[in-house]
């Protein structure tokens, strides 16, 4: 049984082309998952670069830059 195991898992048997679980699985890293990191990282850059205003959840700096956070009113 494990080894039946293993050669699914590296050599499955995709007669008929891929599966359809495999292609969702990759649209959801592309679409969701990698610009998801990509914003974090960027979010996480801004704010170790402006720690203060970080702290405070950017209310006291300027409203020339936008950095994601808009004070409901």
């Amino acid at each position: 049984m494990e080894n039946f195991l293993l050669t699914l898992l590296f050599f499955p048997d995709w007669s008929n082309g891929l599966p359809s679980d495999f292609l969702l699985l990759h649209f959801f890293v592309g679409a969701i998952i990698f610009p998801f990191n990509m914003i974090h990282a960027k979010a996480r850059s801004i704010d170790a670069k402006n720690p203060q205003d970080a702290a405070s959840g950017y209310k006291n700096s300027d409203n020339t830059t936008y950095f994601g956070y808009e004070e409901i009113k």
